[in-house]
């Protein structure tokens, strides 16, 4: 990790979707193809599922003034009470892994879905996503079974407690 006189300078943007891989992500949408061809998570989303329009929205994590991460979230559509988020095309630049970024974009997401008035969120990883899987375990999720978790998938939920961190 970062001394304290070293650590990373942090921040987020909202950003629409379509704008951002279009311009600050696009070094980062080629690293994610390389890393994970054929992802069904880096097609472009069907409509405006991520627009605040829809109650999701798409956020663009900058270290030290670089995009490094970005992750946004949906309704859930396993949901119809509309109280559950999905947060969805999670990805951190491999050279900002292990900085804590996943972990406070994360959080991030975490509380602007609160201030949507989402009361929980679910979320998928790939089965061999290791250090993803403990990141959101040691934020609070717990692994659920179901339909949606298959086909080397892991699905996980989490209460948004108000101000939880």
């Amino acid at each position: 990790m970062y001394r304290p006189s070293e650590r990373p300078e942090i921040k987020f943007r909202v950003l629409d979707y379509r704008d951002a891989h279009e311009s600050v992500l696009v070094f980062m949408a080629e690293l994610a193809n390389a890393e994970l061809p054929g992802h069904p998570d880096l097609a472009p989303p069907e409509g405006a599922e991520l627009e605040p329009e829809r109650r999701g929205l798409f956020v663009v994590a900058y270290l030290n003034g670089q995009p490094a991460a970005s992750g946004g979230y949906r309704i859930f559509p396993g949901d119809s009470s509309g109280d559950t988020a999905e947060f969805v095309r999670m990805y951190v630049r491999p050279g900002a892994r292990r900085s804590g970024l996943g972990r406070a974009l994360l959080a991030e997401l975490e509380e602007l879905a609160r201030d949507d008035e989402y009361r929980y969120a679910v979320l998928e990883v790939g089965a061999e996503q290791h250090g993803a899987q403990a990141l959101y375990e040691i934020r609070g999720y717990r692994r659920i079974h179901g339909d949606r978790d298959q086909d080397g998938r892991r699905t996980y939920r989490k209460e948004l407690a108000d101000g939880a961190d």
